[in-house]
């Protein structure tokens, strides 16, 4: 018996939580449980999730009361808000950036000049590098012809030689992906920095 007391309790609450619609003078029309569009003098407390329209005297819609959102629907609000929020955010650093669209060519260009500067530096060690792996191969083919050892010494600077220039050429590789990167994202900025330059 509590427990029965206790869920007509939880109704009751229920209800009142989710109150009717009702407003004198005029008309509402809403889709009831079963499916079927409902013109009454008031909507009930479980169809109002459902949207309904207010109606005048002479049955023209005054204002209409769209349905209650989804989770789904909801989350996808929060989701586009939050974009919206992040694109603003970006639009006012470019804008704080770059006063022109020559100014971001400028950045453009003096990054690009950076990362090529990288890129000759290491391409003229990896020829510098070479030269040292041609030095010690001479010496240590001197030490073969001789009928010695070579000296583990050379052997060892051989490796270190070897493991530099690969890494150079990795950084190479990186630095032209890093370059098709850059060009990329300010020719993103560039079209985005054009649009908010022609809206002023």
């Amino acid at each position: 018996m509590r427990k029965v007391w206790q869920g007509s309790a939880l109704l009751a609450l229920l209800l009142i939580a989710t109150p009717s619609v009702a407003e004198p003078g005029v008309l509402y029309r809403y889709i009831n449980d079963q499916g079927v569009t409902v013109l009454d003098r008031r909507v009930p407390p479980e169809a109002v999730a459902r949207g309904y329209e207010v109606l005048d005297r002479q049955g023209r819609v005054r204002r209409t009361v769209p349905a209650a959102m989804t989770p789904e629907e909801r989350q996808a609000k929060r989701q586009a808000e939050a974009d919206q929020a992040y694109q603003d955010a970006s639009d006012a650093n470019l804008l704080r950036l770059y006063s022109s669209v020559e100014d971001l060519d400028r950045a453009h260009s003096r990054q690009i000049a950076q990362i090529d500067n990288l890129i000759v530096s290491s391409e003229t060690n990896i020829i510098d590098l070479q030269s040292q792996r041609e030095a010690l191969q001479r010496r240590a083919a001197a030490a073969e012809r001789a009928g010695r050892e070579v000296d583990p010494r050379i052997l060892s600077e051989l490796v270190e030689v070897d493991n530099e220039s690969l890494r150079l050429q990795r950084l190479i590789l990186n630095k032209e992906e890093e370059k098709l990167q850059v060009d990329a994202d300010y020719a993103r900025q560039r079209e985005r920095l054009k649009q908010l330059l022609a809206d002023d």
